[in-house]
Formats: structure tokens, C-alpha cells, sequence
């Protein structure tokens, strides 16, 4: 997703994942379902078209979890 259907996403339900590294600006953990969302180089250069969410689905608790112990 891109541009303003970034600010769109319905994120209830979801939460915020602190671990990021700076790879993305934010990433939200849901029941089966992960979302990335960038919005600092928009927002540095002035450019909001350029925000961008990538949303993964249908993952299991691995994939949600990674390799957390």
C-alpha cells in the first residue's frame, strides 16, 4: 500500500511491535498478520505519496513470533 491508503489501515486489534532496528517506522502484530509501515522519507522529503505499509498474512506463530525465547 502506499500514499494516504497507509493512513487508512485499521490497526485495532494489533500491537505495536518494538523491536524494529530501524527497518521500518513501525511494525504491528496481529492474530495471524504482520504490518510494516514507513512514512520517514516521506516525511523528510515532503512527500506524502510516498508512505508505504507492506502487510503480511496468514502467518503462523513463527512467523509472528520470530525466534523470540
Amino acid at each position: 500500500m502506499t500514499g494516504d491508503a497507509v493512513e487508512n489501515i485499521d490497526l485495532n486489534g494489533f500491537e505495536q511491535v518494538p523491536e524494529t532496528a530501524g527497518l521500518a517506522d513501525t511494525w504491528w502484530r496481529g492474530t495471524d498478520s504482520l504490518i510494516a509501515v514507513y512514512r520517514g522519507e516521506a516525511e523528510v522529503m515532503d512527500a506524502p505519496q510516498c508512505r508505504t505499509a507492506t502487510i503480511y498474512g496468514g502467518l503462523d506463530e513463527w512467523g509472528l513470533r520470530g525466534l523470540d525465547t
